[in-house]
């Protein structure tokens, strides 16, 4: 079987699986929205972008390699890009006090989209269309931050 070359050898087998493994979680937060769990989308979420993150590499979405344009990565780093636009344009959909954002939320969300981001630049994987939407995931942040200073005056 093909592998992809990196700190570690990963044969197509595993990047389907991976890439399998990561749409399904990237599925449960969207579920997890749709029923007004915010909170628990959100660390789905956070989860999911740290662990592409930090395997980024074995990935093989810091290279253009045969192996991963079959897995079409473009449409991956879109689909986990709309999948944060499509949670943060929905956290109004909270079902109970318990599950909304709070600052302290947006605040923790915030640092770790500019962690997230610092790491990927290296690759050049940040504010591009193949690569991590850093400026509109801030945006939407800012914005639920204004609006919550907003509502709190």
């Amino acid at each position: 079987m093909a592998a992809v070359q990196g700190n570690r050898n990963v044969t197509v087998s595993q990047l389907h699986s991976n890439f399998a493994e990561i749409q399904h979680e990237l599925k449960r937060a969207l579920d997890e929205i749709k029923a007004g769990r915010v909170l628990q989308s959100f660390d789905i979420l956070s989860k999911v972008t740290d662990a592409i993150v930090v395997s980024c590499e074995a990935l093989g979405l810091a290279s253009e390699l045969p192996v991963v344009e079959t897995l079409h990565r473009d449409n991956f780093w879109r689909a986990l890009n709309e999948c944060w636009l499509f949670a943060l344009q929905n956290v109004a959909a909270a079902r109970s006090a318990e599950d909304r954002l709070r600052k302290e939320h947006i605040v923790h969300l915030q640092t770790s989209v500019v962690h997230w981001a610092d790491a990927l630049a290296k690759f050049g994987l940040v504010d591009y269309e193949m690569g991590f939407w850093e400026a509109d995931i801030m945006d939407a942040l800012h914005n639920i931050l204004e609006s919550l200073d907003a509502s709190a005056d």
